[in-house]
């Protein structure tokens, strides 16, 4: 059984009164245990569909099922609790609190998830010593280079071991050299059994990944 499939899914905002179609009749599948890039320029869709996956947001017609479940009619309240328990999510821009220690960044979902003290910072811990950041824990963002921040933000995301993580445009802010340690660390995740969507514009990134999905103009057009 897939672990997430899309069926005819589309997607329609509205400008004013003008409708834009960001998906078009999406059929996409993915393994548990699968890494798949899904490449796309600025506007191609990539974003919305990433959203989709994630549970950010919902169709406008189509079909979405994750492990099994059809999600697509869940409210909003079931479709947080399955991000929460589910889904780790890895952004450009880190997003990390800057009064915090790695440590405490790493900690702040568990605590809004009622995990316990100290089972919290052994998670935290734990996560943090996966992407090479034990010696870190104490120091705040600005004392950190982009690439670990980016680390700490990946630490974030799999401290709750969720089955499925989405890295959008990961290494879009990090010079070469950092990028390629982000891209080693999502490998890493995967060998372990972790099912991995990573979002990008930039073909070389995409290469990280078993298996390339391009995406334009809202239609997936080519399977590698």
């Amino acid at each position: 059984m897939d672990f997430i499939t899309l069926e005819k899914v589309s997607k329609t905002y509205y400008a004013g009164t003008t409708p834009v179609e960001a998906l078009s009749e999406v059929n996409f599948t993915v393994s548990q245990g699968d890494f798949v890039s899904i490449i796309g320029r600025s506007g191609s869709g990539k974003s919305t569909l990433m959203n989709i996956i994630g549970c950010l947001d919902q169709p406008t017609s189509g079909r979405y099922c994750f492990a099994g479940e059809d999600v697509t009619a869940f409210s909003d309240e079931r479709l947080s609790r399955l991000r929460g328990r589910e889904i780790g999510f890895v952004f450009q821009g880190f997003h990390l609190v800057p009064t915090l220690t790695a440590q405490e960044n790493v900690e702040l979902p568990l605590l809004y998830r009622g995990v316990r003290e100290k089972q919290r910072q052994e998670m935290a811990k734990k996560a943090l010593a996966k992407v090479g950041l034990s010696g870190r824990r104490d120091h705040r963002p600005q004392e950190l280079s982009g690439g670990q921040q980016q680390r700490v933000a990946i630490a974030r995301a799999i401290a709750m071991e969720p089955r499925l993580l989405l890295a959008d445009e990961p290494t879009g802010n990090l010079d070469e050299r950092s990028g390629q340690g982000i891209l080693q660390i999502l490998r890493e995740l995967h060998d372990s059994g972790k099912t991995i969507l990573l979002i990008t514009h930039d073909s070389t990134v995409a290469k990280a990944a078993a298996r390339q999905v391009l995406i334009s103009d809202g239609v997936l057009t080519q399977v590698g």
